[in-house]
Order: C-alpha cells, then structure tokens, then sequence
C-alpha cells in the first residue's frame, strides 16, 4: 500500500517538473518572438536578423539620439541602433561580441561613450529584458557581481526567474502560440526611438543632488574591455566612430572629470587608427528646445543631430 502510494507521488512529481520545464521553455520561446521594447532588438539579434553594414552601440544617448531611417538615407547604408539605456560600457561590449555570435561583421560603428560609461553598474538595470535569454554565458558573465545578478537557482530551476513577472510569462505563452499581434508595442525603428517629452526636473534634480558636481570614476577593467573592443575592431578592419553626442551646456561644468574621458578617448582613436567626434560645443546643446533634460535630447533635436552626424561621418571615412 505505502509503495504504491509512493510510486503514484513520484509520478505525479516527475509530470508536475516535466510540465514546469515545458511551461519554461513555452514562455521563453515565446518572449524570443516578443516585439516588444523590451525584445525586439534582442530578438532581431539572436535571430540573426540585423546584418548591418553599420552599426550604432551605446547607451541611451545612443538609443535615443541616432536614428538609422536618416544614416540610412545620407549614407546608403544599413544601419541598425543597439544603444542600451542605463548600461555602461561593459554591456555595451557583451551585446556587440552577441551580435557577432549571430549576425555578420559591420564595416562601420558608431560608438557614443559617456563620462559614466567606464563605471561598472551596481545594479542590474531592466532585468526583464535578459529572462529568456540568462543562461547566454557573456550576459551571466556581464551580471556577475551586480546587485540583482541572475543566481543558479534562475537559471536552472524552471519559471523561478518570471517569479515577479507574471504579466511577462503570459506574453510568452500568448507569442507561443501566435498571438503576437496582442503584443506587438515597439515603436522603435531599427532600435531607435525618438522621445517627444517636454523639458523634465532632471536636471534641477541633478543639481541639488551634486550641488558641486561629480566625478566619475574609471574602473580599469571597463577601461581593458574597451581597449580590447578597439583593437578587435582594428585588426577586423572595422572602421570605428567613437562619439560623445550633444548635451545640454549648463551640465557640462557639473562633470567634473570629462576631460579624462574626453582625452582617453582621443588617445585611444590615435592608438586603434579610428576618429572621436565630440559635439560638446555644438549649436544644438546651447538650446533647451532641442532636450527633455540634461543629457537627452528630444526627437526633434535627435533628428537634426542625426543629419549632422550623417554628414560628418561620411565625410570622415569617405563613404
């Protein structure tokens, strides 16, 4: 009596853990075909879909200042933005050394740095967009050591990771199953999303935060990465456009080490045979119009910056 009482818990326990697994893979195989903010990019990615002749890495500001329908048209290109909002440049690397795992090699990229870029993040920021995709041992390597980094017990125990994302599971279930079009909110092109908001407290907020400005540090393994990233780029013939893109004036005397950047980046383009655009001093940072705050501009100012930047590419690398 007990055994067979046995027998029936352990197969109910092995299809309970069956079906779990099952589930997992449904959600993840299902957010793999998300069209989402979250997934497009990711997805275009790992389904090899990108192909670029030129490609746009870095963070936010520039994910949402280069738009590829004009870099596209001025150059004649096929231009794909994978700007990361938040990331520093540590995952700015993992994503490109991603890209090529599943995509073939750009001739070009254009590359924003920023002053905070060669920090490494505390924290894992937007986590939902790495779920399906935790067990990438160059994204669990480039967590590592972050507050919130994915632990075995995610990446192994079935459905453990979406424990706070139920919203998120339902979606992959729902894509599994072909009802893509419920969910299918990007309004990115080719990665890249103008942003129409008005001028926001950030800024004002900023201030009062580092009334005397801030330094940023320099962590030298970010700084390893990146000398790495453009040696690689120089011994495969890819042509590198380091960039640091227009920011609003008054918040350029708050950066109190940016000319460490600035003059690390200019060594590095004499190094690594590539080119540093600095549009520090354009037109466009001395006009809030053109900035929902400090560092962002808006999509107005984002699209003329991105015919500027257009022309001075192509006059620099004769395209």
């Amino acid at each position: 009596m007990i055994q067979r009482f046995l027998k029936k818990i352990a197969l109910l326990s092995f299809l309970i853990i069956i079906s779990l697994y099952a589930l997992a893979f449904v959600v993840d195989s299902g957010l793999r075909k998300s069209r989402n903010a979250y997934y497009a990019s990711w997805n275009d990615l790992f389904d090899g879909k990108i192909n670029a002749d030129l490609l746009i890495l870095g963070s936010s500001r520039a994910e949402f200042h280069i738009s590829p329908k004009i870099i596209d048209s001025s150059l004649r290109l096929n231009s794909y933005n994978l700007g990361m909002s938040a990331w520093h440049f540590d995952m700015q690397f993992a994503r490109f050394k991603l890209y090529l795992a599943h995509n073939k090699k750009p001739k070009y990229i254009i590359h924003n740095v920023d002053v905070y870029g060669f920090a490494k993040r505390a924290d894992v920021v937007n986590p939902e967009q790495f779920l399906p995709f935790i067990n990438e041992p160059v994204i669990t390597e480039t967590t590592r050591g972050h507050k919130g980094e994915f632990d075995e017990y995610q990446q192994n125990i079935p459905l453990l990771k979406y424990k706070n994302q139920q919203a998120l599971a339902w979606e992959g279930i729902c894509n599994f199953v072909n009802f893509t079009s419920l969910y299918d909110t990007t309004t990115k092109y080719k990665g890249y999303r103008g942003n129409t908001y008005e001028w926001n407290h950030d800024f004002e907020r900023f201030k009062k935060r580092y009334p005397k400005g801030v330094r940023y540090t320099f962590d030298k393994t970010i700084k390893k990465q990146f000398e790495e990233y453009l040696a690689f780029c120089e011994k495969q013939h890819i042509k590198v456009v380091l960039l640091y893109a227009p920011e609003y004036y008054e918040v350029q005397p708050l950066y109190k080490n940016k000319h460490t950047m600035i003059k690390m980046c200019k060594e590095a383009s004499e190094r690594y045979h590539c080119y540093f655009l600095d549009y520090s001093k354009d037109s466009l940072c001395y006009q809030r119009k053109y900035f929902y705050n400090s560092q962002h501009l808006n999509k107005y100012g984002a699209e003329i910056f991105s015919q500027k930047l257009a022309l001075d590419v192509k006059k620099l690398l004769h395209i």
